[in-house]
């Protein structure tokens, strides 16, 4: 399973059928076992307001940031992960660990590190909890979308990202079944939970801008706090956040409306909840509008696709197809999303038509029938978030969203 998902994250897709499957039942787990989860995590001292800048980079195939740990400070790095419950890094002694390129987080060595006690009121309230031979609270976790675990202890401890500073709630994982996090030590997670990066510092709002995947030496960016705003011009939009009744830890929007040039792409009668997500590369629409996209598309571009698609994409053209190419002289319209409130989202055919390799290009968009889903559930994946300074405003509960040079805002 891992060297599957491995795969699909390299080719932009991010995630196998069992492991979103995973991911949407989720979306439907009572509050109850949320707030049990979280209270490991819940209640460390925040600094600053919520407040600060984080530089996040591009390692394929992920977004990532650096950060410290501990008194002295010891170096690690992290996945970012928007919907992400927790902060969590490889700690030794290590028992099974996935390789990473920093050393891992000798909490021994860390005069600020605390255990979590294992008969706290916390540690009992957490599925699967137990006692570690030094008398600290033990954890199971599933990590990303995968079905992958670690298992460690929770404590806490300084951390220095970016110029955010906290003492913060986090697991320090000593075994797992991971196979690779690509070089990171761990995660953070921003996740709508009080012991995500987000909920520990106290942000009443943040943003991010991801610089366009692979550009060498270019830094996207993660405010916090008072740093998350926009510019505000004529182009920025604003959508409602969804409620959910579960109380998950994700961000997602209603989409209202699919448009393709001037053709109208039918969505379901109520709309559809759209997962927005930095894990997964592709974007995933319901069934029925990805395949009025894809009949749109394959009729645009005006050749015929290619019988044999490339993994795990659906619909793929010889690069040399007259309206494929990036620079064809008969380019392909602009897809636009529209959101509850008119918030349109302009995807450019540059980030719809993945160069796949092998002179093909890609549509960059997939059925959400391939992820097995029951809900009107879609994704907007990371490549068409690229240059999109998104704010998510926790007070007012919206998403806010405006076109941006984002390697210019870190």
């Amino acid at each position: 399973m891992g060297r599957l998902v491995a795969t699909l994250v390299l080719v932009m897709c991010s995630a196998a059928c069992s492991l979103a499957r995973a991911h949407v039942g989720g979306l439907r787990r009572g509050v109850e076992r949320a707030n049990m989860r979280g209270r490991l995590l819940a209640d460390a001292a925040a600094a600053g307001g919520g407040g600060g800048v984080v530089p996040i980079y591009w390692s394929q195939p992920l977004y990532m940031a650096n950060l410290t740990i501990g008194t002295p400070p010891q170096p690690a790095s992290a996945i970012i992960h928007l919907a992400g419950e927790f902060v969590w890094t490889q700690c030794a002694p290590c028992r099974r660990c996935f390789k990473q390129d920093l050393p891992l987080f000798n909490r021994s060595a860390s005069s600020t590190y605390r255990p979590e006690p294992c008969d706290s009121a916390r540690c009992e309230s957490v599925p699967a909890h137990s006692c570690s031979g030094d008398g600290a609270c033990g954890y199971e976790r599933k990590t990303l979308y995968w079905d992958w675990d670690t298992f460690g202890i929770g404590g806490t401890d300084t951390f220095a990202i970016g110029t955010a500073t906290a003492s913060l709630g986090f697991g320090c994982a000593m075994d797992s079944n991971i196979e690779q996090l690509w070089g990171a030590s761990g995660v953070v997670g921003l996740g709508r939970t009080p012991w995500s990066l987000v909920g520990q510092m106290n942000a009443t709002a943040f943003s991010y801008c991801l610089a366009p995947h692979g550009a060498a030496g270019k830094k996207s960016a993660l405010l916090l706090g008072d740093s998350a705003k926009l510019a505000g011009g004529k182009s920025a939009a604003t959508t409602p956040l969804v409620n959910t009744s579960d109380d998950s830890s994700d961000y997602m929007i209603h989409l209202e409306g699919i448009k393709f040039g001037d053709v109208i792409i039918a969505t379901p009668p109520n709309g559809s909840v759209v997962l927005v997500d930095t894990i997964f590369g592709v974007s995933f629409l319901v069934d029925a509008a990805f395949q009025a996209i894809k009949k749109a598309v394959t009729v645009a571009v005006g050749a015929a696709p290619i019988a044999t698609p490339t993994k795990p994409f659906d619909l793929c053209f010889p690069k040399a197809a007259p309206a494929a190419g990036a620079n064809s002289s008969l380019p392909l319209p602009d897809v636009v999303l529209t959101f509850q409130g008119a918030a349109a989202l302009t995807v450019p055919p540059s980030k719809y038509m993945y160069d796949a390799g092998n002179g093909t290009v890609c549509l960059a968009m997939m059925s959400s029938a391939m992820l097995n889903l029951t809900t009107d559930l879609s994704i907007l994946g990371r490549l068409h978030q690229e240059n999109i300074h998104f704010l998510f405003d926790l007070d007012k509960e919206t998403l806010s969203f405006e076109p941006a040079d984002c390697s210019s805002l870190s």
